[in-house]
């Protein structure tokens, strides 16, 4: 037997066996039965999860109740729930949500492939990355939610001005991750595919991209965030419709329980786009699993 053959063989001795014991014949000692953390990792998370929620929602109901909370400036669950039901049956999806999203989908989706675009563009010319990245840098350090009067000034109250504020938050955000992520390729990666005598777009292609792909993803959920919080943002300081007058117009009439039923929709809204992120990235990056499995 060779020493691969020797290592690929399965051990059949008893860890938990006494050494002593194994090598006289006798039989090995009984070994203590694992106890079961309440808390440990075998924990169904579903279950912590809702008692969490019903411990903090309970505590939450009983306060608002009985006075210990203001229910004018808290609310409580039920009452809450209640609002969400009204503004269901409202123009809380068929208009609001609707304004929303479309602003948050196009901003999005326009600012995300100019950020991927780019980010490739500059990581193949270093001169043009070294004369942008300075600029770029600046841009970033502007709070682009107080940029948010000067869209409205430009480009009016509608849909185009929040769509230019959620654009110039999820750019930076998407062309930072990508440049991330373009930088983390494997330069062993690199130097085989020189060997291999791949060309220029092979080795983009083949090597760059498939590496880069994690971090885009991860700009890419951080950067759908960021452009709702734009969106919302420019629709408290001025709009026609959307998520964020509906939270305005609540709060300049302490109507807290509609205040409340409008967040947990945006909570909803940006947890259905992160789910549908993490679907499209799984067949995407399936081979990093394996090739980390594999170096295990």
């Amino acid at each position: 037997m060779n020493p691969e053959q020797a290592l690929a063989t399965p051990s059949t001795v008893d860890p938990n066996a006494n050494p002593a014991a194994a090598g006289n014949g006798a039989p090995p000692a009984p070994t203590r039965p694992r106890r079961r953390d309440l808390f440990g990792p075998t924990t169904d998370l579903g279950l912590g999860w809702a008692i969490l929620a019903i411990v903090t929602l309970g505590s939450w109901e009983w306060a608002g109740r009985h006075g210990v909370i203001s229910p004018i400036f808290f609310s409580y669950p039920s009452a809450i729930g209640l609002a969400l039901i009204e503004g269901l049956r409202g123009d809380l999806l068929t208009l609001d949500a609707r304004y929303t999203v479309i602003a948050t989908v196009v901003g999005f989706a326009s600012a995300a492939l100019a950020g991927v675009v780019v980010a490739f563009g500059l990581s193949q010319v270093p001169y043009l990355r070294r004369l942008l990245n300075p600029i770029f840098t600046a841009l970033n350090s502007l709070p682009r939610v107080a940029l948010a009067p000067l869209f409205v000034l430009w480009f009016g109250i509608g849909l185009l001005s929040h769509i230019v504020l959620a654009a110039s938050l999820t750019f930076f955000v998407v062309f930072a991750n990508t440049m991330a992520g373009i930088e983390s390729v494997d330069q062993d990666h690199l130097l085989l595919a020189r060997l291999q005598g791949a060309t220029r777009w092979q080795t983009f292609r083949w090597f760059i991209v498939p590496s880069a792909l994690p971090s885009i993803f991860v700009g890419l959920e951080l950067g759908f965030i960021f452009a709702m919080l734009g969106t919302v943002s420019g629709e408290m300081i001025a709009g026609e419709a959307g998520f964020g007058v509906r939270l305005q117009r609540d709060a300049g009439v302490f109507n807290t329980k509609g205040y409340f039923a409008t967040l947990l929709v945006l909570v909803l809204v940006s947890a259905i786009a992160s789910s549908l992120f993490q679907l499209a990235k799984r067949p995407l990056v399936r081979w990093q699993s394996v090739h980390l499995l594999r170096r295990i």
